[in-house]
């Protein structure tokens, strides 16, 4: 499914609307852990990401990704400050029931802090396929969104944009910009905590 759809998402890009990238000039970088046990083919991995960096980029956040399933390209304990995402299969996944939960991020709500956020290949296939959308812009819309719970150090939900709880088949669908960054209250929460 990924594979076929791939040459869209590489033609489409992704709109970024003007308003989120000039909200504020700092900027912040962040290294990030990728993990691929999905055994998602790179073509597809890499497009998504490219769509992840997007996102994040136009809210101020610089990402640099680190392939760990390449041998000895990463240590064994990450430095502090990485961030990881595993790409992964879930099991017993329902067939014809939405909404789908496409990945979780660990937070440690005591510390405010977390590091570890899971994305579900299976269910982000299975999601684009029931709202005949674009499987690899949602999948790197959906690693956007855990990252956004890391940098965020919340698993609360926003009301609108890319953080928000929710996201239909119609949503997928419509593919409105608004609804696929972070707002502006989530950006500036972002860059205010890690600064």
């Amino acid at each position: 499914m990924f594979t076929r759809q791939l040459l869209f998402v590489l033609a489409g890009g992704l709109m970024v609307a003007p308003a989120a990238q000039s909200s504020s000039p700092a900027r912040i970088d962040v290294i990030v852990r990728l993990y691929n046990t999905a055994q998602v083919p790179a073509a597809t991995t890499h497009a998504a990401l490219v769509i992840a960096t997007r996102t994040l980029v136009a809210a101020g956040v610089d990402v640099a990704w680190r392939n760990c399933d390449a041998a000895d390209t990463c240590a064994l304990v990450p430095a502090p400050g990485e961030l990881i995402v595993r790409l992964v299969r879930s099991h017993g996944v329902t067939r014809g029931v939405a909404p789908l939960v496409l990945g979780e991020a660990s937070i440690d709500t005591g510390a405010a802090a977390g590091v570890l956020a899971t994305i579900y290949a299976d269910r982000v296939e299975q999601m684009a396929e029931l709202s005949e959308g674009d499987a690899v812009l949602l999948l790197g819309r959906a690693i956007a969104h855990e990252l956004g719970h890391l940098l965020l150090a919340t698993n609360r939900h926003s009301q609108s944009g890319l953080m928000r709880a929710r996201w239909t088949p119609s949503d997928i669908r419509g593919n409105q910009a608004v609804d696929w960054m972070l707002t502006r209250k989530d950006a500036d929460e972002i860059r205010r905590r890690r600064q």
